[in-house]
């Protein structure tokens, strides 16, 4: 069985594509004897080093590699590695000239892009939503879901932004979004899934239901 592959990006640094792309890895990992491996787009290496940080005893529960110096022909590479996996997350590097977006949107099943509810981020997932249904144009079986992360649920203008990108059903909205919780910066800075941190259980909740949506789009 041929891996399912999700690509994770947007051409707007800072907004938390690693996080969501190691925790989605590392979430899918933990459950059954899925076979998960994280494709390290960012010449920043944050995903590999995210994986190194994680004790011998306590390996992180997904395959972390780089294949960053390979721009935009990395899809060809990663055709060498779906039948080693279950699920294969590319986490894309945060250029807005960088290839790798539409090399890695060829071979995937669906794309990710999460942003944060400011001015800036919404005003730049624009562009990145247009690349995007690019994509989507010449792969056909493509799905898009933007992913809105390190939320502030209360303040009126997460619920403006909220409302304001549910109104493009072209690029429809999750229905799980990521807060912006410490923890997920603790779990990077131990090498671990968020689910094996002490007191995660509102975090552990929303990155699991996240999961179970992205499960059921790859279906």
């Amino acid at each position: 069985m041929s891996a399912k592959i999700v690509t994770v990006f947007n051409q707007k640094g800072g907004a938390g594509k690693t996080s969501l792309a190691m925790l989605l890895a590392g979430t899918l990992g933990l459950r059954g004897k899925s076979r998960v491996e994280v494709i390290d787009m960012d010449i920043q290496g944050t995903a590999v080093r995210w994986a190194s940080l994680a004790p011998d005893d306590a390996p992180f529960p997904a395959a972390v590699v780089s294949l960053a110096q390979m721009g935009g022909r990395m899809h060809r590479e990663v055709r060498n590695h779906i039948d080693n996996f279950d699920y294969i997350i590319i986490d894309c590097p945060p250029n807005i000239e960088s290839p790798v977006p539409s090399s890695a949107m060829l071979i995937s099943v669906l794309v990710l892009i999460p942003t944060v509810l400011a001015p800036a981020d919404l005003w730049a997932v624009v562009g990145a939503k247009m690349l995007a249904q690019t994509a989507m144009d010449q792969n056909e079986t493509l799905k898009l879901r933007i992913v809105p992360n390190m939320v502030q649920r209360k303040t009126s203008m997460a619920q403006a932004a909220l409302a304001q990108l549910a109104l493009d059903t072209a690029a429809p909205l999750s229905k799980s979004s990521l807060a912006l919780r410490t923890i997920y910066r603790e779990a990077q800075a131990l090498g671990s899934p968020v689910q094996w941190m002490p007191r995660s259980g509102d975090a552990t909740e929303e990155i699991e239901s996240l999961a179970t949506e992205v499960l059921a789009l790859l279906k």
